[in-house]
């Protein structure tokens, strides 16, 4: 897999692939980290991959889901996805791919 580091806002967080045991991947917020079990393929290394972002936008907007309502947090998610695809020209075709191959 291509997918070396994420880009987001000033952040260069590093990705790693490596076998895990009991998780699909994580997200270490001091080492701007996202590790990623490397056996994973198709929808579920797609839907680890986005759930993964889903936890980095959550930590670098500083989002409390239990303080705010769905909406705020549906539109800081979606403003934070479009700062991720925004920066990172080729996750596009990469995702893509990772569907497509199944």
């Amino acid at each position: 897999m291509k997918l070396k580091t994420i880009l987001y806002g000033r952040r260069k967080i590093k990705v790693i692939f490596k076998p895990l045991k009991h998780l699909d991947g994580y997200f270490e917020t001091e080492k701007h980290l996202l590790v990623i079990d490397k056996n994973l393929k198709g929808i579920d290394l797609f839907n680890t991959i986005i759930h993964e972002f889903f936890h980095m936008i959550m930590f670098y907007e500083k989002i409390n889901v239990n303080d705010r309502g769905e909406e705020p947090v549906a539109i800081a998610v979606g403003n934070g996805f479009t700062k991720i695809f925004k920066q990172n020209k080729n996750l596009f075709s990469l995702l893509y791919n990772i569907i497509k191959n199944k």
